[in-house]
């Protein structure tokens, strides 16, 4: 009797996590590391994504939410982080709420975002990532008015609805609100009444112009290069592009032609 006591009381309490790993596409994620705050120990994800594991309630770091507003549920829940990565591909942090005193738990579910081979814009597919290719900004028309857009739309295409593009940049978070990112929608001019210094004329343009813009939402990832940028509204059938520095909506073409090369650039693409 003696002992069995003695081995009750050296028994540390324990609370059940447990969850599932994905990709963005819902293919499972083996091999993930997954760590609880506040526990030292590593653990990892069977073949099919899913982990279970029991953590002592004294290391556990308890996060409460007194207003309901960091994804812990309603108001005054608590819940415990738990962090997820793997080579390849960007790593992704989740709250399992608790459920009730001394219970495990809530079972969470992680989607991971594979890591870009390198910077850009890349528009979440159906089946993989769209890179998107860059394209020269061109210019038609006089010095008192002028078109700006691109030639060419590339192959690839995205499904309409909600967009989801990861832009991977070696830009401070600083530098991304000074680059005054824009989305717009594009629209196809062919000809148009362009004015000049002795009159209008009918000018040959030629280029996939800004017609309006698109709202869309700028989030970082917890590393220093990745952001996930999404539209706020579903996008219809047509052409879009990305572009910094009102280089699609520049009205003066000496303000365009003084930008270094590099920022004179677009990144065109097509929902379907």
């Amino acid at each position: 009797m003696f002992v069995v006591v003695s081995l009750l009381a050296c028994t540390e309490d324990t609370r059940g996590v447990s969850g599932r790993v994905r990709d963005i596409w819902g293919k499972p994620v083996p091999e993930a590391t997954v760590v609880v705050e506040g526990v030292m120990d590593r653990f990892y994800t069977e073949s099919d994504g899913s982990f279970a594991f029991d953590v002592p309630v004294s290391k556990l770091v308890l996060h409460t939410d007194e207003e309901g507003s960091s994804g812990l549920g309603a108001a005054g829940a608590a819940g415990v982080r738990v962090l997820v990565g793997k080579d390849g591909f960007i790593k992704d942090m989740a709250v399992a709420q608790e459920l009730a005193e001394g219970e495990d738990f809530e079972a969470v579910t992680l989607s991971l975002y594979p890591e870009p081979s390198s910077t850009g814009f890349y528009a979440v597919g159906s089946q993989g990532y769209v890179q998107l290719g860059n394209q020269r900004i061109q210019m038609v028309g006089t010095g008192l008015a002028h078109f700006a857009g691109v030639q060419n739309i590339p192959d690839e295409a995205v499904q309409a609805g909600k967009v989801q593009v990861v832009f991977n940049t070696r830009l401070r978070p600083s530098e991304i609100s000074q680059m005054n990112l824009h989305l717009s929608r594009l629209e196809f001019v062919s000809k148009a009444e362009v004015k000049g210094i002795f009159g209008s004329e009918q000018t040959a343009v030629n280029l996939w112009v800004a017609k309006e813009d698109v709202p869309f939402d700028v989030e970082s990832f917890d590393t220093r290069e990745d952001y996930l940028v999404s539209s706020r509204a579903e996008l219809a059938s047509g052409m879009y592009a990305f572009h910094a520095h009102d280089v699609l909506h520049e009205e003066d073409d000496r303000v365009l032609r003084s930008l270094p090369r590099e920022q004179l650039v677009a990144f065109p693409f097509e929902v379907r």
